[in-house]
């Protein structure tokens, strides 16, 4: 017998679990991965994604240009990253080893968490 699962209706932090990227944190966005421009509030230490994502906005969409209501003075210019196909992706995963789940495990990390990538696990699909 074989199955398919064709679409879920997700939060954010169900996004996470089941993708096995970590949505938390200064590289949380999934799209963006490490090419993100979040930055770390001054007085308060939490990351904040303000005035990231306009990048993914039309060259000629209006937002890009308003000077006024985001960062004060700044035009985006910048392309959005690129998207990764499914075989791509893939191959970043299967860099990483195998993570033992359960209660004999300990802690477990892949090299370079939080500084280079957010990956926790292997996705499930």
């Amino acid at each position: 017998m074989r199955a398919a699962l064709m679409w879920t209706i997700n939060d954010f932090p169900a996004y996470g679990m089941v993708s096995g990227w970590s949505t938390h944190g200064k590289l949380a966005c999934p799209y963006c991965m490490e090419n993100n421009k979040a930055f770390t509030l001054t007085n308060g230490g939490k990351a904040s994604f303000f005035d990231c994502h306009r990048h993914f906005l039309p060259h000629n969409h209006r937002y890009r240009k308003n000077r006024k209501d985001f960062f004060v003075g700044r035009v985006e210019n910048d392309v959005a990253p690129p998207r990764l196909s499914g075989e791509e992706l893939f191959d970043v995963v299967s860099e990483y080893g195998e993570i033992v789940f359960g209660l004999q495990s300990g802690k477990q990390k892949f090299p370079g968490f939080g500084l280079t990538h957010n990956w926790v696990k292997r996705s499930i699909f």
